[in-house]
């Protein structure tokens, strides 16, 4: 994936569309919104969560090097690689 490059997930993970904001060496930065009032993280990637405001969805702010796993409700997400401007993402269900 390559920075503004958006991957639609399926409801059930309670996230919407993850957006690639930046990637840098071996950092990959995304953005996506909470979709459920219910959110639960165990770790990985560093994960800001902001929101809701009064004109404004919930949305959660991930920082992931090079190998970091992150699992959010039911989705996993791991960070394969990172190469100049371009990252591989791996989103599959949690197990």
């Amino acid at each position: 994936m390559t920075r503004g490059v958006t991957v639609p997930l399926p409801a059930r993970f309670g996230l919407g569309p993850v957006e690639v904001t930046a990637i840098n060496g071996k950092t990959v930065r995304m953005v996506a919104p909470l979709t459920q009032s219910k959110f639960s993280s165990d770790g990985g990637c560093s994960a800001t969560i902001t929101g809701p405001a009064a004109n404004a969805a919930p949305y959660v702010d991930l920082t992931c090097h090079t190998g970091e796993k992150a699992v959010f409700n039911k989705m996993k997400l791991e960070v394969v690689g990172i190469a100049k401007k371009a990252a591989v993402i791996r989103i599959r269900p949690k197990k």
